[in-house]
């Protein structure tokens, strides 16, 4: 339990210190010890809102963290694939 509610913000740290700002979800559909985040989001960068960067009527409907702003340089040595589907992470209250 790190002391995080369903709905509270977080911030999630991958394993090279990148943080995402994002919204916790406490539900049992995810296995204990594991931590899933959705990764076709944009428009926040490390809990800063960009939307001021794009053109105008372009920005985002839907704005989220990207979810390979906390992975890491990993990938699979037999496919040489990036492994940007898992990573080691860190979750504490915003």
């Amino acid at each position: 339990n790190h002391g995080i509610g369903d709905g509270d913000d977080i911030w999630l740290e991958g394993a090279e210190k990148a943080r995402v700002r994002v919204k916790a979800m406490l539900t049992e559909r995810v296995g204990r010890g594991v931590v899933f985040m959705p990764f076709h989001f944009g428009g926040h960068w490390m809990g800063k809102d960009l939307r001021d960067k794009y053109p105008s009527g372009t920005d985002p409907y839907v704005l989220g963290e990207a979810a390979n702003t906390a992975t890491t340089y990993g990938y699979d040595s037999v496919t040489m694939m990036q492994e940007t589907k898992c990573t080691l992470c860190r979750i504490e209250p915003a």
